[in-house]
């Protein structure tokens, strides 16, 4: 029986700090629900703005499930590029998108990673719970955290 992480991941960016983030919603099967943040202000990927925060999120996501032993994801996401670079049904075009969907592919063949989209902003109540941890990221993060197991993780009550 497969042995499944559900992952709530979003992205955030403030012009202002010129800092992108990212949250995290893990939600696995025996009950809880875990929260994750980081943020980075790298120059060479500040200009995609909350795309950067978007991919890190994803990426985050998979790595944890790995590291706990997980066998497949399903990540909920509200950017469209989060699934499409990863399917090819969009070009990854820039450099930081390439990687992305290159170590997302690799990944895929270590676990199965199932990709939903949901619309932002329509009070689905992790995705926006998603939003809310990547906008809190933007200040308290400190770079990108190692990928931790789920019980070391901030819970959500």
């Amino acid at each position: 029986m497969e042995n499944v992480l559900t992952a709530y991941v979003d992205g955030s960016y403030n012009d202002e700090i010129k800092r992108y983030a990212f949250g995290c919603v893990f939600l696995p099967p025996q009950g809880g629900i875990y929260l994750a943040t980081g943020n980075g202000e790298n120059p060479e990927t500040v200009s995609m703005r909350n795309v950067t925060g978007e991919m890190l999120g994803a990426m985050y996501a998979v790595k944890t499930a790995m590291k706990n032993g997980f066998t497949a994801i399903e990540i909920y996401y509200d950017y469209e590029g989060i699934e499409k670079w990863v399917t090819g049904e969009w070009k990854a075009k820039k450099e930081h998108t390439q990687k992305y969907a290159k170590a997302m592919r690799e990944w895929g063949t270590q676990i199965r990673i199932g990709f939903h989209k949901v619309t932002a902003h329509a009070k689905v109540e992790y995705n926006e719970l998603a939003d809310k941890t990547a906008k809190r990221g933007l200040e308290e993060g400190k770079g990108i955290p190692p990928i931790r197991m789920l019980e070391e993780l901030e819970t959500w009550n």
